[in-house]
């Protein structure tokens, strides 16, 4: 499955040059439905790194105990083409778009050995037939309001305690090899043409990856 996640171009230069995946918790989105429910779940983060990705939304396994809220979560979109809605809502007028398939966003994701042999990760597509506050963990995880239909989200939650240190924090960072994480990056239509051509030809050179200037016309 082809994902694609919209994001500041300081953002994936950033990305780049650390290695480094910086995740949001679930507490700082602004859909309210997000934040407001403070259910306490046990609940099975699955596939591990060597092992294929589970159906969407089950839950086979429980072995913690979490707030719903502090969950590092990242939002992409199953959009295939392009769009200008995403551009505005998730990029600076300086942005990029980052392709890839849920599978390589996992073998990415760099851990120790202790971690590789737990299921850390949870992954699924967005619900947006109707939100209602459920007992149930996986509608908690993967119900969202049918304002949100556009989006064609699919979303990532992570469980890495040497990572997720500090509870207190907005986010964590995952250290990931963006070689195997990004198939092709696309430059925000907002980017005049030779500038996008040079910074297209820095991150090919420097870090060997696909680059491509957004196919959206625009009268700038």
């Amino acid at each position: 499955m082809l994902i694609c996640q919209y994001m500041r171009l300081d953002y994936l230069i950033q990305l780049l040059k650390t290695q480094k995946y910086y995740v949001n918790r679930r507490h700082q989105f602004i859909d309210a439905n997000e934040v407001n429910n403070r259910i306490k779940f046990k609940f099975n983060l699955k596939p591990s790194i060597n092992n294929t990705i589970s159906s969407t939304k089950k839950v086979e396994r429980f072995f913690s105990t979490n707030d719903i809220e502090l969950l590092p979560t990242a939002c992409w979109t199953k959009r295939k083409q392009e769009s200008f809605l995403m551009w505005k809502s998730y990029a600076t007028e300086m942005g990029a778009c980052i392709k890839t398939t849920k599978h390589n966003v996992i073998a990415s994701i760099k851990t120790d050995i202790s971690e590789q042999s737990e299921n850390q990760v949870l992954c699924g597509s967005m619900d947006y037939k109707s939100f209602k506050p459920s007992l149930d963990e996986e509608k908690q995880l993967f119900d969202k309001d049918k304002a949100y239909a556009e989006e064609k989200e699919f979303r990532f939650y992570f469980h890495f305690p040497s990572y997720d240190t500090n509870k207190d924090a907005n986010a964590i960072t995952i250290p990931v090899d963006t070689k195997i994480m990004i198939d092709e990056i696309i430059l925000s239509p907002f980017i005049c043409k030779d500038a996008a051509s040079e910074i297209s030809q820095m991150i090919t050179d420097k870090y060997n990856i696909q680059v491509k200037q957004s196919e959206i016309k625009l009268n700038l």
